[in-house]
């Protein structure tokens, strides 16, 4: 599971506007949010609970999920935003936009319930199992989802109530402080209870062509997030046949159950070739195993899938520009500084 490149921005503007030591906590981690490039960034899922333990570590604060939440910019959902403005009520808005939520978290479903007399909201985020850390996720996804719900409703919809999923942590009084609603804690989802009145309220945005359209942009972003989940399940397989078992085109389709013919056809939507993957990969393989480990190169060439030392020899120089003598100890000079 990946989160978008979205949610880190917005969590990095959060900290610098709370006036966290960001460098400190980037240096924690072993990166530097503002120096990726997040627009079409996806992170593993599970580095949130490193990261949050970082921020913690940093601030000494045990609840920084729930005092962050007010200096984070408002959640510009980009095309889900327009989904929901575009589309004739709110109720209709987000039903909609809540099937395209993977666009910023693999790791949030979203899910409208409505009755006679109820409008709630059902958010996951758990994700993370029941690590304790990972209630700062939760706070800070529902706490921009209620801005969000204010935001396109022109401050209409207000929650009646919450609940959150994980366990009261800090005073009662700072979560209905944050929230301006009673919270509860300990329901399998979080839950944002609103008025069921505000699903009926029409949009001034509502335009059946503009929705069209957005709708047509989100399904081609779903597209090409399914063609990276191809590629990181391919790069898997690498990793697992690439020493002891063929690593050919059709043996890599057949263990992902489709035609060879698909397979290639969707790695060249995706911008690449199954041999650009490979020899990405036996790349990466080579520079680690050469660069971390004394491992003989004679024996780093049939664990990187080369049947001759030779051919790896080529290979490596053609990618690099050194021999794998060259880089290791271009790499072993680099570490003696």
């Amino acid at each position: 599971m990946r989160d978008s490149g979205q949610m880190m921005m917005m969590v990095h503007r959060g900290m610098l506007a709370a006036g966290i030591d960001v460098d400190a906590v980037y240096e924690r981690l072993g990166y530097h949010a503002q120096q990726l490039e997040l627009r079409n960034l996806r992170t593993p899922h599970a580095q949130q609970l490193l990261f949050w333990n970082c921020l913690e570590g940093v601030t000494g604060d045990p609840d920084i999920g729930l005092h962050l939440c007010r200096h984070l910019p408002h959640y510009r959902g980009e095309i889900l935003e327009y989904l929901v403005l575009s589309s004739r009520t709110f109720g209709d808005g987000l039903a909609r936009a809540s099937k395209y939520v993977r666009l910023l978290s693999d790791a949030i479903e979203i899910r409208l319930e409505t009755g006679a007399d109820t409008a709630c909201l059902k958010i996951r985020t758990s994700a993370l199992g029941d690590a304790p850390q990972a209630r700062h996720t939760e706070i800070c996804v529902v706490y921009q989802m209620m801005r969000f719900a204010a935001s396109v409703t022109e401050h209409r919809a207000t929650a009646q109530r919450l609940s959150l999923h994980y366990p009261r942590h800090a005073p009662q009084a700072e979560y209905d402080t944050l929230f301006q609603c009673p919270v509860t804690f300990g329901t399998p989802d979080a839950e944002i209870h609103f008025n069921p009145a505000i699903l009926g309220w029409r949009s001034p945005h509502w335009d059946p062509d503009l929705l069209k359209l957005n709708e047509e942009l989100a399904n081609r972003r779903m597209a090409g997030l399914e063609r990276q989940d191809l590629v990181h399940r391919i790069r898997a397989l690498f990793a697992q046949r690439l020493e002891l078992e063929r690593c050919e085109l059709d043996d890599i389709a057949a263990e992902l159950g489709m035609p060879a013919r698909r397979l290639r056809f969707e790695l060249s939507r995706a911008g690449t070739t199954f041999s650009q993957l490979l020899n990405e990969f036996r790349f990466a393989l080579s520079k680690r195993l050469l660069g971390t480990t004394g491992e003989r190169i004679e024996n780093i060439a049939y664990l990187t899938g080369f049947s001759e030392p030779s051919t790896f020899y080529r290979a490596f120089k053609r990618w690099s520009g050194k021999t794998p003598v060259q880089y290791r100890e271009d790499q072993q000079a680099e570490a003696d500084k």
